[in-house]
């Protein structure tokens, strides 16, 4: 079975939310009232023809399967707002676009109406059709000034997906201003990125119930010397947290239920 029709025949009950992974940063995320949230997803071969960085990871989805209500990107950078992906994206008429501010011109290009986007800064909010989506403190540096992260309040459930960010613990802490329950950050270490230790110690200081390693295997170039960028160096750092705290590698196209 294709895992778009997985996406929609998932039956998600009252104390659950679903999260399936795409791979590198991607999540599509759907609910028990079967609202869908696709965040950061990097489905076509953009990285390669813009900048020759060849996907290692044959994608999931194809981007004319997306079926979202949602679609959020955490900053422009093109595996995480795929400028091959949205062409096909946006023939959806129900899907409402959020992201960083940088993301704004993509949308322009694509003809994305103003009623169909919000573009947001760090510690603003959109909320709406059942859900609050709130722009978390980032530091992606130079390579994308006006990067987020993102806290989405869904049904009872809080998850963190902290888009590109180096280690900035006390600053992200201080922006969540709550708990969360699921907590979705990169490992590779490069490009200003935090490393497995690094996403460990945070995960420490927020308490998830879950915290689940992105930014791995899509790239060479995301492969760095000593074990950086490589899961299995996560899951040794991980030993550290809390028995409390859930430590995840997930595998393409997986699906994970979350139950209170």
């Amino acid at each position: 079975m294709k895992l778009s029709e997985k996406i929609k025949e998932i039956k998600v009950k009252q104390s659950e939310i679903a999260l399936f992974y795409l791979a590198q940063a991607g999540f599509c995320i759907k609910s028990a009232n079967n609202k869908i949230i696709v965040i950061d997803a990097y489905l076509s071969d953009a990285a390669e023809r813009l900048f020759g960085f060849k996907r290692m990871i044959p994608s999931v989805i194809k981007p004319e399967e997306i079926d979202a209500d949602f679609y959020l990107s955490t900053h422009s950078h093109v595996d995480h707002l795929d400028p091959d992906a949205i062409p096909a994206i946006v023939k959806n008429p129900k899907t409402f676009f959020v992201g960083s501010m940088d993301c704004e011109e993509l949308y322009q290009q694509n003809n994305i109406s103003k009623n169909s986007y919000c573009v947001l800064k760090s510690e603003e909010e959109w909320k709406g059709n059942g859900i609050k989506i709130k722009a978390i403190y980032a530091d992606h540096g130079d390579l994308a000034p006006t990067a987020i992260g993102m806290l989405i309040d869904i049904d009872g459930f809080k998850i963190y997906h902290s888009g590109d960010t180096c280690f900035a613990p006390d600053k992200i802490k201080a922006s969540l201003n709550t708990d969360v329950d699921i907590m979705i950050a990169p490992i590779n270490g490069q490009y200003g990125n935090l490393n497995a230790s690094e996403m460990c110690q945070l995960a420490k200081l927020l308490t998830p119930k879950v915290v689940i390693a992105t930014h791995f295997w899509m790239f060479i170039e995301h492969v760095g010397e000593g074990g950086v960028g490589d899961p299995s160096t996560f899951l040794k750092e991980s030993e550290h947290l809390s028995q409390n705290i859930r430590a995840m590698v997930m595998a393409p196209g997986e699906l994970f239920i979350y139950s209170k």
